[in-house]
């Protein structure tokens, strides 16, 4: 039992007011180094929910506890998805420009990742469709799937999807201008 419930053993959705009163201070408690404006806006979020959800409420825990469950997770979910977006990073073809001979590089490898590179770009700009794009780029700068999907609009599913079609197609674009598996793996593992 959430420690809270059993101060409010009588709440009840009847009462909004002493009901938001009772999730904003819970929240304030449970989550450290969160701004009166986030506390305000999770609670107002989770009293909407609740109130629209209040018949899905089984009475298997009391329903303070059920609340503030309901509260948590939804605060929680907002925090996820603002970090995901804060560590989301621009995906764009300028992402790719591994192509920079480095420094004491062997001249003929040097080249020939140059080569690799620039038909994995060309293969990414010219054969991806505009969705695949933002996935498979996304993917490569490290932004989170969730982040992704939430971008792109699609679900985790759709997401992995759109990668295994994307893969699929730079496979073969890149099979056919002549390079092997072997060959993408030691370029790739060279940076």
């Amino acid at each position: 039992m959430h420690p809270l419930a059993r101060e409010r053993p009588d709440l009840t959705p009847d009462d909004p007011e002493t009901l938001r009163t009772y999730l904003r201070r819970g929240l304030r408690r449970a989550i450290a180094g969160v701004d009166d404006a986030d506390i305000e806006d999770f609670t107002q979020e989770a009293l909407v929910r609740i109130l629209r959800g209040r018949d899905r409420f089984e009475g298997r825990s009391r329903f303070a506890t059920w609340a503030m469950a309901v509260a948590l997770r939804v605060a929680f979910t907002a925090l996820r998805r603002r970090r995901h977006r804060e560590a989301a990073v621009a995906v764009d073809t300028e992402l790719l420009e591994l192509t920079a001979p480095e420094s004491g590089a062997d001249l003929g490898r040097s080249s020939e990742r140059r080569h690799l590179m620039t038909t994995l770009q060309h293969a990414i700009t010219d054969t991806l469709t505009e969705r695949q794009r933002t996935a498979v780029l996304g993917e490569l700068t490290g932004v989170p799937s969730e982040a992704l999907a939430e971008r792109l609009g699609v679900n985790r599913n759709a997401l992995y999807k759109l990668h295994h079609d994307a893969r699929k197609k730079l496979k073969g674009a890149i099979l056919a201008a002549g390079f092997t598996e072997r060959d993408v793996a030691e370029t790739l593992s060279e940076r």
